[in-house]
C-alpha cells in the first residue's frame, strides 16, 4: 500500500512525502509513481520533481526510531520523536491545483493519508464558496510585509458551524510541524491550519476569476480604493492606517447577518413609450428594409439596501445621511459596502466589471447605460450568478419573459356532429392552433409586427417582454401555412404528440362535447354514468361504473383505453362489464390477452360475473387452428390467450375479425422490440384496451409503448419518444415536455388509487383544520401597496387599450399577494434573509415553526406542501437549521432516482422529520405513510389537488391518525377564498375547481373587497 502525505506548513506550503512498505518516508520513486491513478497528473508532476525541502516534523516512532506505519495494526510502543524529512514542497496555486484534484477517486494500492484527505475535503470546501460567490474581500496583517489583501469565505453562521465541525476532525499529524523558533511557540491550532489554507484556495480562485477587477473611481476613500486594488495584484499594503481599516473590514464582515447595508442592482426601463407600432405588422420577415424598434435607453444603478429593512432602497448619499443620523446602520460605511459589493458583482459575473469600471460613481447616482444584449446577458446569465454571490438584481416589475405556447381546437366538419357519440377517430375534424405570450392570445399579424421589431426585448400589451425573434418568424409562418385544416383526431393528437414541425410547446386541446369530455381527461367524471349492464351479477361500485362508462365511450368513439386502476380495484371486473353492456349490439368478439398464471381466474370471474358471456380459453395442444378457429371466433364473445401463444399462433389471431383486443397486465409490452409487442401490434381491431396496475414501472418508454399498442403512432415512435420526452424528462428534469406529454396522454389513460375514501374503507380517521397566521407589519405595507397598485391599473385599464387584460392584471396580483402571504423574501426575490436578528419577518413562517417542532418532539413527521418552487428553496435551509436534520425537497427538478431516494429515506426510522413538496411534483404517486402531519404551507385553491396531496399520508398503510392543517393569513384574499371553498365544497368544487380563474369574473368593488387587507391582519 502506497499512502500519500501531505501537511499545510507555517509557510503557507504544501509538503508532500510517500510511505511505502520497508523504507524511510521521503521522496517517491519511479515504482510510485506508476502506482498513482493518471487522473492525478499535478501530483504525479510534484513528486517527480526533485526533493526541494526538509521539514521538522514530530511523529510517532518505533523504540529504533523509526516512524510508524500509518496502516496496518496499531501498536502500543509508540513514542513521539522529532523527525526531519525530505519533503516536495508547493505554494499557491500549483498547491491549490494539487488539492482540488484529489477530489478525485485514488486508485487499488493507493491512498491518501488521513492529514492530506483533510486538507483536500477543506480545499473542497473553500471551492464551493467561490463557485457559490459566499466570499468577500479581507484585509489581513502579514506581519514584516505590513498587510494582505485576499479573498476569504464569508465569514456567516453557515461558515462557522462548518469550520467548527471540520476543525474537531482535524488529524494530530497536520499539527506536527517543529516550530523554528522554539517549542514555546506551539504546534498550530487547527482552526488558524484551516482559516489559513481557506484564505489561500479562495484567493487563488477568486484572483483567476477577477483579473482585470481594478479600483473604482470614486471621489474619496483612496484607502478603500487602494485595498480593492491590491486584491487583483496580491501586493502587499504597507503605511499608516491600515491597522484601523483592517479593523473596519472585519468589523464588517462580523456584522454581514445583524445590520448595515447589502448592494442591490438596479434595473431602470426606459422612458414609456410604444407598445411595437401597428405598422410594423406590414413589416416583412425578409430583407433589410424592416422597421427598426425606437432606441431603447435602459439604466444600471447601484444602490444599497438596509438589512433592518429590504423594502427600502437607498443612493449612496441617502445611506450616508441614515448613517450619520444614526440609524440601524450607524457605523458601517456606506461607500466600502458599495466598493466591495460592486467588486463582488463584478466577480460573480464578469462583463459587470467592464460596465462598472471607472464608472461606479455615476452607476451609484444615476445610473450606466445598458445595451439590450448587455441587459439580457445580465438578467439571464448573471441574474443566477449574482443571486449565489450575495447580490441582489432588481427587474421592472412589469418585466416578463413569456413562452411562447400554442393550444389546439377542434371542432367537427358536420354541425353537430363532435356531439355524437357515433363519431370516431378517424372522422376529419376541422381543427385550429392559436399562438400565446403567456396568457395572451396573438395574432398572426402580430407575431409578425413583433418579429420585425428585430429586438430580443419588446414592448407587448404594457409589458417588456423578452422573446426570439426567429421562434416568433417561425410561428407566424406555421400559422400562415398550418393554422388550420381537417384531420383525423388521432393525427392531430399524434402532431401533438410528436411535436413534429411545431414551432412551440402545446399548453391545450380542446373540443366540445363527448369528444371534448374526452379529450380534457375527465371523461370519467363529466360523462353520464351507465346503469349496471343487464346479464352482470355483480354491483358496480361507483368508481367501477364510471369506469365503464369510459370504457363505452371509448370503444365508441374507437379511441384506445388504458385502465391502469390500483391492483385491487377491479379492472378485470370492469372490462367484464363493458363486455356485458356491449352483448346486445353484437359488436363481435373480444380477444383477451394475458399472462399464463392469469387465464384460469379469467375464464372463472367471466364465469361468475358475466355467465351469459360465450367464452372460449385459446390454450393446450388440443386448441382449433386455421379456419375452424377463425369459425368458432365469430360464434364468441370473449376469447382468452397467453402471450406466449399470441407469438406462436399469431397468424391464426390476425386473420380472425376482432372487435376488440385487450391487454392484461400490458406491461407486457412495455418493450416494443419484443416478438409479443410485435404480435400484438400484428392482429387488428375496432378498438384496443389496456390494463395495468402500473402504465409507468421504470421508464417512461414504457407508457410510450403501452399507448402505442392502443393508439399506434400517438407518440411517433420509440427514437422520436426518447429524443423528444424520455431524455427532456427523466435525465434533464424538464417541465414543458413533461405537461405536453400529460396533455396527450391524459384522454386515454384512467388512473384511480386506493387512496380515494371512496375506494378503500379501512383508511384512519383524517382531521383537518384550518389555521391561520397573522401577517408581520413588513408583509402588511407590502400586501397594501400590491392591492393599491392593483386597483390604479385597473381604474386605468380602459385608458390604456395597449395595457394587460384585466384577467392577466388580477392573476399576477393574485400570485404576489399570495408571496407576500408567504413571505416578503419570496415576494421581493431580493435574497434577503428568512429571518431578521432571530425575529420571523413572515407570521406564516412562524406558524410553521411552532407545528414542525411541536411534531417533531413528539418523534412525529411532516409533509410540507407548496405551490412555489422558489419558496420551498427558501423554506428548505430554515426547516434543516430548526431542526437540525436534514429537510429533502422534492420538487419538478428532481430526477426519478432522487425523488426515489428521498421518499425510501423519509420512510426509514431515522430518516429526515420533515420533508417538502412541490403541490405540482409530490401531489400524486407517492407513498409517504412515515408522516401524519400534512401542512399545506399555501393554499392551491383547488380542493381536489390539495386532497391529492394530502393523501400521500393518508392512505392504506397508515395506522395513525392524519392531522392536515391548511395555513392562511388572518384578513387576506387567502382567508376569503378559504371561507368559499369551506362555506359550500361541491360549489367551491365546480366554482373554485379550476383554481382562482373565478376571481377574475369579479367587478372592481366585488374584487376590491376580496382582496383588501382586513383590520385584523397585522399580528404584534
Amino acid at each position: 500500500m502506497l499512502v500519500v502525505h501531505g501537511l499545510w506548513t507555517r509557510e503557507q506550503r504544501l509538503a508532500l512525502w510517500v510511505e511505502a512498505p520497508r523504507r524511510r518516508p521521503g521522496p517517491a520513486r519511479p515504482a510510485d509513481l506508476a502506482a498513482l491513478p493518471r487522473t492525478w497528473d499535478a501530483l504525479i508532476s510534484a513528486l517527480a520533481s526533485p526533493v526541494t525541502g526538509t521539514l521538522p516534523v514530530s511523529l510517532p516512532c518505533t523504540p529504533s526510531g523509526r516512524p510508524a506505519a500509518s496502516t496496518g495494526r496499531p501498536r502500543t510502543d509508540l513514542r513521539l520523536l522529532p523527525v526531519d524529512l525530505d519533503v516536495v514542497e508547493l505554494t499557491g496555486e500549483r498547491a491549490v491545483t494539487l488539492l482540488l484534484e484529489l477530489s478525485a477517486p485514488a486508485g487499488d494500492g493507493v491512498r491518501l493519508s488521513d492529514g492530506l484527505a483533510w486538507l483536500v475535503h477543506v480545499a473542497a470546501g473553500a471551492r464551493r464558496a467561490v463557485d457559490a460567490g459566499h466570499v468577500v474581500p479581507d484585509l489581513a496583517p502579514a506581519g514584516d510585509r505590513g498587510f494582505t489583501a485576499r479573498w476569504v469565505p464569508a465569514p456567516d453562521r453557515a461558515v462557522g458551524r462548518w469550520r467548527t465541525a471540520v476543525a474537531q476532525a482535524c488529524p494530530p499529524v497536520l499539527r506536527a510541524e517543529r516550530s523554528h523558533r522554539g517549542p514555546a511557540h506551539g504546534p498550530p491550532q487547527a482552526l488558524d491550519l484551516l482559516d489559513d489554507l481557506c484564505g489561500v484556495v479562495v484567493d487563488v480562485l477568486v484572483a483567476a476569476r477577477t483579473a482585470h477587477v481594478v479600483p473604482h473611481d470614486l471621489p474619496d476613500g483612496a484607502s478603500a480604493r487602494a485595498w480593492i486594488g491590491a486584491l487583483r495584484t496580491g501586493e502587499p499594503l504597507r503605511g499608516e492606517g491600515w491597522a484601523a481599516l483592517s479593523r473596519r473590514v472585519r468589523e464588517w464582515q462580523r456584522s454581514g447577518e445583524d445590520a448595515g447595508y447589502d448592494v442591490l442592482l438596479r434595473v431602470v426601463e426606459p422612458e414609456p413609450w410604444e407598445d411595437v407600432p401597428a405598422h410594423l405588422a406590414d413589416g416583412h420577415l425578409d430583407g433589410d428594409d424592416s422597421p427598426e424598434a425606437p432606441d431603447q435607453s435602459w439604466r444600471l444603478q447601484v444602490r444599497l439596501r438596509p438589512l433592518d429593512d429590504p423594502s427600502l432602497v437607498l443612493t449612496l448619499e441617502e445611506a450616508r445621511t441614515e448613517t450619520r443620523a444614526g440609524g440601524s446602520a450607524a457605523g458601517e460605511d456606506p461607500l466600502l459596502v458599495l466598493l466591495t459589493g460592486a467588486a463582488r458583482a463584478g466577480a460573480a459575473h464578469p462583463p459587470l466589471k467592464r460596465l462598472l469600471s471607472g464608472r461606479a460613481d455615476a452607476a451609484a447616482q444615476d445610473g450606466v447605460d445598458l445595451t439590450i444584449e448587455e441587459l439580457l446577458d445580465l438578467v439571464e446569465q448573471g441574474g443566477p450568478r449574482l443571486t449565489a454571490a450575495g447580490v441582489a438584481l432588481q427587474l421592472p416589475r412589469h418585466w416578463t419573459k413569456k413562452a411562447l405556447t400554442f393550444s389546439l381546437s377542434a371542432s367537427a366538419s358536420q354541425p353537430g356532429a363532435i356531439t355524437d357519440p357515433q363519431v370516431r377517430k378517424d372522422d376529419l375534424l376541422d381543427f385550429r392552433w392559436q399562438a400565446a405570450l403567456g396568457d395572451s392570445p396573438v395574432t398572426e399579424a402580430e407575431l409578425l409586427a413583433l418579429a420585425a421589431s428585430k429586438s430580443s426585448l419588446v414592448r407587448f400589451r404594457g409589458e417588456w417582454v423578452q422573446v426570439d425573434p426567429e421562434a416568433l418568424a417561425r410561428s407566424a409562418r406555421f400559422l400562415r401555412t398550418r393554422g388550420n385544416g381537417k384531420a383525423s383526431l388521432l393525427d392531430v393528437l399524434a402532431t401533438v404528440g410528436t411535436g413534429k414541425d411545431l414551432p412551440g410547446p402545446v399548453t391545450s386541446v380542446d373540443a366540445r362535447g363527448v369528444l371534448g369530455d374526452v379529450l380534457s381527461g375527465q371523461a370519467a367524471e363529466r360523462l353520464p354514468e351507465l346503469p349496471d349492464p343487464p346479464g352482470l351479477h355483480a354491483v358496480l361500485r361507483p368508481y367501477q361504473r364510471r369506469g365503464l362508462t369510459w370504457l363505452a365511450t371509448m370503444s365508441r368513439l374507437g379511441l384506445g383505453a388504458v385502465l391502469a386502476d390500483d391492483m385491487g380495484l377491479g379492472k378485470t371486473l370492469q372490462l367484464l362489464a363493458l363486455l356485458a353492456h356491449e352483448r346486445g349490439d353484437e359488436p363481435g368478439p373480444t380477444l383477451l390477452v394475458c399472462p399464463m398464471s392469469v387465464v384460469g381466474n379469467w375464464a372463472a370471474e367471466a364465469a361468475k360475473f358475466a355467465p351469459d358471456l360465450r367464452v372460449h380459453v385459446h390454450h393446450g395442444t388440443g386448441r382449433p387452428r386455421g379456419a375452424e378457429f377463425t369459425a368458432l371466433v365469430a360464434q364468441r364473445d370473449l376469447v382468452v390467450t397467453t402471450y406466449g401463444l399470441l407469438v406462436r399462433d399469431v397468424a391464426d389471431l390476425a386473420a380472425a375479425d376482432w372487435h376488440r383486443v385487450a391487454l392484461d397486465e400490458a406491461q407486457y409490452v412495455k418493450n416494443a422490440a419484443t416478438r409479443q409487442a410485435r404480435a400484438v401490434r400484428a392482429v387488428g381491431s375496432r378498438h384496443r384496451v389496456a390494463l395495468t396496475g402500473t402504465p409507468v414501472e421504470n421508464r417512461l418508454e414504457d407508457l410510450r409503448a403501452v399507448l402505442d399498442a392502443t393508439n399506434p403512432g400517438l407518440l411517433g415512435s420509440a427514437a422520436t419518444f426518447r429524443d423528444r420526452f424520455a431524455v427532456p424528462i427523466e435525465k434533464l428534469g424538464h417541465a414543458e415536455p413533461a405537461e405536453r406529454l400529460a396533455l396527450v396522454t391524459r384522454p386515454f389513460v384512467l388512473r384511480r388509487v386506493k387512496t380515494d375514501p371512496a375506494v378503500a374503507g379501512d383508511l384512519p380517521e383524517k382531521i383537518e383544520m384550518t389555521v391561520r397566521a397573522n401577517l408581520t407589519p413588513e408583509q402588511a405595507a407590502l400586501y397594501r401597496r400590491a392591492v393599491d397598485d392593483l386597483t390604479e391599473r385597473l381604474q386605468d385599464k380602459d385608458s390604456d387599450p395597449g395595457g394587460l387584460s384585466r384577467r392577466g392584471l388580477i392573476l399576477a396580483a393574485l400570485t404576489r399577494l399570495k408571496q407576500i402571504c408567504n413571505h416578503p423574501a419570496h415576494y421581493l426575490g431580493d435574497s434577503s434573509g428568512v429571518l431578521h436578528r432571530g425575529r420571523h419577518r413572515s407570521g406564516k413562517l412562524q406558524l410553521l415553526d411552532d407545528i414542525v417542532t411541536s411534531a417533531r418532539s413528539e418523534g412525529e413527521k411532516v409533509l410540507c406542501f407548496t405551490q412555489f418552487a422558489e419558496f420551498g428553496h427558501l423554506l428548505g435551509p430554515h426547516l434543516a437549521g430548526l431542526t437540525g436534520e436534514p429537510v429533502p425537497f422534492l420538487h419538478g427538478g428532481v430526477s426519478r432516482r432522487g425523488r426515489d431516494a428521498m421518499v425510501a429515506e423519509f420512510a426509514e426510522a431515522d430518516g429526515p422529520g420533515v420533508m417538502l413538496l412541490s403541490l405540482k411534483a409530490g401531489g400524486t404517486g407517492l407513498n409517504l405513510v412515515a408522516a401524519n402531519h400534512v401542512v399545506h404551507v399555501d393554499r392551491w385553491w383547488n380542493p381536489a389537488v390539495e386532497d391529492q396531496a394530502t393523501d400521500r399520508a393518508f392512505r392504506i398503510g397508515q395506522r395513525r391518525q392524519v392531522q392536515v392543517r391548511k395555513l392562511v393569513s388572518v384578513g387576506t384574499v387567502e382567508e376569503r377564498v378559504d371561507a368559499v371553498i369551506s362555506r359550500k365544497r361541491d360549489l367551491a368544487d365546480r366554482v373554485v375547481g379550476s383554481g382562482e380563474g373565478w376571481i377574475t369574473d369579479l367587478d372592481t368593488d366585488a374584487l376590491r373587497e376580496l382582496l383588501r387587507l382586513g383590520d385584523d391582519a397585522v399580528g404584534e
